[in-house]
């Protein structure tokens, strides 16, 4: 198994792209800490990891403050002793659906919140992890970005904004903990059919134009979650301080419409 005796720490994994990674890892022989603020689907995730031979807590985490993202570690290292990878992919995706703007209509709160939890909530896990990680002289981060950070969409400045942070963070760490032996790599999804986009999903009109954006089809959390996977074994140690695409062809293909996409693409 790729990931036989790895601890991994994966934050938003309540649902979605996370909820996939957390059972992907857990069947490679990761013991697997999910870390988010719904309880309620967290503890469910890891019950069902467990239930499946696989090992997993749940610590109920809101990654944008210090003291939460230190005891996520510090429960990761308290269970089993080490923590080998970091999984940020947290953010506040139904925010960014719901009350995204261009920046003249954007709501200051909407701002904060986006970069509180998208980009610092990035910050402080990594700047609790790392020190575990450097001890160890090993370990690999992956922070979740976005095709937004590569190109533009209408509308959606404030998930623009905190994703190009993670892509820019993502190279710099890469940069000062190489000498560690700590990977950090950037994991940018398109459009991914998670639980947050269900509502425009069952528009029979709206789901044939966004699947028409693509050279395969709209993606799955499993998709990303075997990216994931990849980047997170051995198998990935000569890569570093990259941005992997994963987009069914979207970003290489077409231009979204100028009104808009009809969901964001990471969840």
């Amino acid at each position: 198994m790729l990931l036989q005796d790895r601890v991994a720490l994966i934050t938003g994994a309540a649902s979605g792209i996370g909820k996939a990674s957390a059972r992907l890892f857990a069947r490679e022989g990761a013991k697997v800490l999910i870390a988010d603020l719904d309880e309620a689907n967290g503890r469910a995730v890891a019950a069902e990891i467990t239930a499946a031979g696989g090992t997993a807590q749940f610590v109920p985490t809101d990654v944008s403050k210090a003291a939460d993202a230190a005891r996520a570690v510090a429960a990761a290292v308290s269970a089993w002793g080490r923590l080998d990878i970091l999984y940020n992919n947290a953010a506040p995706t139904r925010l960014c659906n719901e009350r995204d703007r261009a920046v003249h209509e954007l709501d200051e709160a909407v701002w904060d919140t986006m970069i509180n939890v998208a980009l610092k909530g990035v910050f402080l896990m990594s700047k609790h992890a790392l020190p575990v990680m450097m001890r160890q002289k090993r370990g690999v981060i992956l922070n979740t970005a976005t095709i937004n950070a590569l190109m533009a969409e209408p509308g959606v400045d404030s998930y623009t904004a905190a994703k190009g942070g993670v892509v820019a963070l993502t190279r710099s760490m890469a940069l000062n903990y190489a000498k560690h032996g700590i990977r950090v790599n950037t994991i940018s999804p398109g459009y991914v059919m998670t639980e947050c986009q269900e509502s425009w999903a069952k528009d029979p009109a709206a789901r044939a134009a966004a699947e028409a954006l693509h050279l395969t089809r709209l993606g799955r959390p499993e998709d990303i979650a075997g990216l994931a996977l990849f980047l997170a074994s051995d198998q990935a140690e000569f890569m570093t301080g990259s941005n992997v695409v994963i987009d069914g062809g979207f970003t290489v293909f077409k231009a979204p419409p100028a009104t808009g996409t009809f969901f964001r693409p990471e969840a």
